[in-house]
């Protein structure tokens, strides 16, 4: 009888160890998955990061109408609180317009991100990344002598990145809030 009840102690030892080092495992697996994760939201941020100095830092603030036709979706939509949206009409798509507008705008306003204020959000479907939305704070500078000077406007925006054959493409832009600078 006392073997027995050895042996009963053992097992449910034995079976509670192993479930210890099941849970352990899972708590393994989740970190690994939670430190995978954050890798790969950190790599995404970095990504928009850097197509956001490309868009705004080159297409914009230097007029490249090029590199700004290769960072613009064909199904691309503008929404300005002030100004109005931009999109796509009978005679003419919204990401013409927009490529268009590239090639003077940097030569009158100079955009700024205020990079503290990025934020980015991954979007999946499927487990698969299929695009990012891009949240933060802008402020745009008066330019004189082909040089920003002063600053005009501060303002907020919403970028909608999605990746078109493998390429990020700039798809949707919200850009909202716009409060002009007091001077005194």
């Amino acid at each position: 009888m006392k073997l027995l009840i050895k042996c009963f102690f053992s097992l449910l030892l034995l079976g509670c160890q192993n479930d210890i080092s099941k849970k352990n495992n899972a708590k393994s697996s989740e970190y690994a998955e939670l430190s995978s994760n954050k890798n790969e939201t950190d790599n995404i941020l970095h990504t928009i990061k850097s197509m956001d100095s490309l868009f705004f830092d080159i297409a914009y603030n230097q007029c490249d109408t090029l590199l700004g036709r290769n960072l613009i979706s064909k199904d691309f939509e503008f929404y300005h609180d002030k100004g109005g949206p931009l999109l796509n009409t009978s005679d003419e798509l919204a990401s013409e317009i927009m490529i268009e507008d590239l090639s003077w705008i940097g030569k009158q306003t100079f955009r700024k991100l205020v990079i503290e204020e990025m934020e980015v959000f991954p979007l999946y479907e499927n487990e698969n990344l299929y695009g990012a939305i891009e949240t933060g704070h802008h402020q745009f500078f008066k330019v004189v002598d082909a040089k920003p000077t002063e600053l005009t406007t501060n303002a907020k925006f919403i970028h909608l990145w999605i990746l078109e054959n493998n390429n990020w493409k700039l798809k949707r832009v919200f850009s909202y809030d716009h409060q002009s600078v007091i001077k005194n």
